[in-house]
């Protein structure tokens, strides 16, 4: 009888604790909400301009690769990497020893060219006379007249030899075929130089293209934001504008953190979409007057777009979920009820920009957003 009644004691107590702890919590969080005053703010459409960052290569408008075209010991190297050179300036020199007797060989076969054909011209000139006269027969004249076109064909075949043999004397001086600069591949003085293999680079700096890429989704993005069709004067819209007049002026962000002080304009969309990337590859061009740019360096793209009605909601009004972003959109009741919607973050880090899954007025609760389910009352 006595276990009887202290297992009923023990089961009224769990019984009286458990009911305890539940009015406990549910006060808790009454008065959880009651203390908390949450900030709702009334969603109201705006434009923003929003820059998207995009790595890009640079490289000079105009860039030769600088090939030797004979073959033969480097004797000289007239510049320095990195400096600046202008078109027809000596690079290399090439040991010119074994095309300078080429040269020579050749004018020596030109000369006995030469005097051959003027022995055969005199001598088909003095058959025409006696074949006037009767003197020799026709066959004799036809064969001097011959020897004498054969005479002529060497003299030509001689100066074709020697113009080669100077151009290949020429070919020993490289020379830089635009103005730009200069990045060599490494060769010395001392080297054999070989037309398989490059001696250098020129770059043409005075603009500097930045060359980016674009998958396919944002090219479409893109043409339909602009408007922008492919004709045959290239992309333009109805009115005939072209890309680099509609779309607007791009900053370039240096490696160092700086902006480049020049802006720049896309002069040219690839109409071709690699199918191993699935992107096209799209170019922008600067301004370059003060050589600051080099070809070959990386930088940023910062690329302005424009975007209209959009809602601007504080960071910290946003729930993360795994990809996807929640926000708490206040009912007519005062309870709130979560709501999944597109947004990209400012550039600032503070905000959000809202594309879809609110409307103009509708209000948001944007602190405190840890402590909020759906049906929780706010207000």
């Amino acid at each position: 009888m006595k276990n009887s009644i202290s297992s009923w004691a023990r089961a009224l107590t769990v019984l009286t604790l458990a009911t305890t702890i539940t009015a406990c919590s549910k006060s808790s969080h009454k008065k959880r909400e009651n203390t908390i005053k949450y900030e709702i703010r009334v969603m109201k459409p705006e434009s923003r301009v929003y820059n998207i960052y995009i790595p890009a290569s640079l490289h000079g408008v105009t860039e030769v690769e600088v090939y030797p075209q004979v073959s033969g010991i480097i004797r000289e190297v007239n510049f320095k990497d990195g400096i600046k050179v202008t078109k027809g300036q000596t690079l290399f020199v090439i040991d010119q020893t074994g095309h300078k007797l080429q040269v020579q060989n050749a004018q020596a076969n030109l000369a006995a060219a030469k005097a051959q054909m003027e022995t055969t011209k005199l001598q088909y000139e003095s058959n025409q006379k006696l074949a006037e006269k009767r003197i020799i027969s026709d066959y004799v004249l036809s064969t001097s007249m011959n020897a004498y076109h054969v005479a002529q064909a060497a003299v030509q075949q001689a100066e074709a030899q020697l113009a080669m043999a100077q151009t290949n004397l020429g070919y020993c001086t490289v020379k830089s075929p635009i103005t730009g600069i200069i990045k060599e591949n490494g060769f010395k003085m001392g080297e054999l130089a070989d037309p398989a293999e490059l001696l250098c680079k020129v770059s043409d700096n005075s603009e500097v293209e930045a060359w980016f890429s674009y998958t396919e989704s944002q090219l479409l993005d893109m043409l339909d934001r602009y408007d922008l069709k492919p004709t045959s004067e290239g992309l333009t819209d109805i009115d005939g504008k072209t890309a680099s007049a509609k779309m607007p002026h791009l900053q370039l962000q240096l490696k160092n953190g700086q902006m480049y002080k020049h802006e720049g304009v896309v002069t040219e969309i690839g109409g071709i979409v690699d199918r191993k990337t699935g992107t096209v590859i799209c170019k922008v061009t600067f301004p370059n007057p003060d050589d600051e740019l080099r070809s070959g360096l990386s930088a940023t793209l910062v690329f302005p777009t424009k975007m209209d009605n959009v809602f601007r909601i504080p960071k910290t009004a946003a729930v993360h979920l795994q990809n996807q972003l929640l926000f708490y959109r206040v009912k007519e009741d005062g309870t709130v009820e979560g709501v999944i919607c597109e947004a990209i973050p400012s550039n600032s880090g503070m905000n959000y920009y809202v594309k879809s899954g609110l409307k103009s007025g509708d209000e948001v609760v944007i602190n405190g957003v840890q402590n909020l389910s759906n049906g929780v009352k706010v207000r």
